[in-house]
C-alpha cells in the first residue's frame, strides 16, 4: 500500500522526521537591508574616491590605491570597507535558512574587512605584506562561506544548493586567484580585477537573500550540533 503523501515534493507523511523538509526560516527585514548596503556603500565609496583622483582609471586603479595612506581618499575608502563588513556581520544574523556554517564564515569574512580597512598600503602602485594578507584572510572567507552555506533537500532554493554555492565559491576564488597574479606579474589590469572580486563578494549575499526572501522553499532540518541559536 502506498504511503500518503502530504509533505513538501513528494515525501510520504509518515517518513521518519529528520527525512521530512521543513519550511526555510524566515529573513527579517533589517538583513535584506544589510544585504543590500553591502555593495550598495562600497560602490558608492568607490565611485565617490574614484571623482576625487585625477589620476584615477578604471582599468589599472586599485580599490587598494584609492585606500592608501598617501591618499585624500584614505579614510574614505577605510570606512567605506569598515560599513561593508559591518553590512556582511549583520547579514549572517540574519541568514537564518542558511547553513550555520556559511553563516559563521560570512561573519569572520566581514570582520576580517574591518580590520583589511585599517591595513592600508602605504603608497599607490606597491602593495604591502601585511595588506596582502589581510586582503587574503578577508576574501578566502568570503569565498568560502556560499560553499558551507548549502542546506540539502529537493526544495531547497537553487543558491542553497550544493552545486551552485560550490560553483560560487569556485568563481570567487579564481577572481582570487587572477587579482593575486595580477599583482605578482605587474598587470595593467588590476584595478577592474580588485573592483571585480569586491564586487562579485559584496554582491552574492544579497542575491541569495532576495531569492529566499522572495521565493522560499524547503529543506531538511538542520541537525542540532548545526542549527543556527
Amino acid at each position: 500500500m502506498m504511503s500518503s503523501v502530504n509533505q513538501p515534493h513528494g515525501i510520504p507523511a509518515d517518513a521518519p522526521a529528520a527525512a521530512r523538509e521543513v519550511p526555510l526560516a524566515a529573513i527579517p527585514w533589517w538583513g535584506l537591508v544589510s544585504a543590500a548596503l553591502a555593495p550598495v556603500l562600497f560602490l558608492a565609496g568607490y565611485l565617490y574616491a574614484a571623482s576625487l583622483t585625477s589620476s584615477y582609471a578604471l582599468v589599472t586603479t586599485t580599490v587598494s590605491d584609492l585606500g592608501a595612506v598617501e591618499t585624500p581618499t584614505r579614510w574614505l575608502m577605510t570606512f567605506t570597507l569598515v560599513f561593508v563588513g559591518m553590512a556582511h556581520v549583520a547579514t549572517a544574523l540574519a541568514l537564518r535558512p542558511v547553513d550555520v556554517a556559511g553563516r559563521w564564515l560570512l561573519a569572520a569574512g566581514g570582520i576580517a574587512m574591518i580590520v583589511l580597512a585599517f591595513v592600508p598600503n602605504n603608497v599607490v602602485g606597491k602593495s604591502y605584506m601585511r595588506h596582502t594578507l589581510a586582503s587574503a584572510i578577508a576574501f578566502g572567507l568570503l569565498a568560502f562561506w556560499p560553499a558551507m552555506s548549502a542546506r540539502m533537500g529537493s526544495g531547497v532554493p537553487w543558491p542553497l544548493r550544493r552545486r551552485v554555492a560550490v560553483v560560487i565559491s569556485l568563481v570567487s576564488f579564481v577572481l582570487i586567484q587572477v587579482t593575486l597574479w595580477g599583482m605578482i606579474l605587474r598587470a595593467s589590469t588590476d584595478g577592474i580585477r580588485e573592483l571585480g572580486l569586491y564586487a562579485f563578494t559584496a554582491s552574492w549575499p544579497l542575491v541569495l537573500a532576495l531569492w529566499v526572501h522572495l521565493r522560499g522553499g524547503t529543506a531538511l532540518p538542520l541537525t542540532p550540533a548545526r542549527r543556527a541559536a
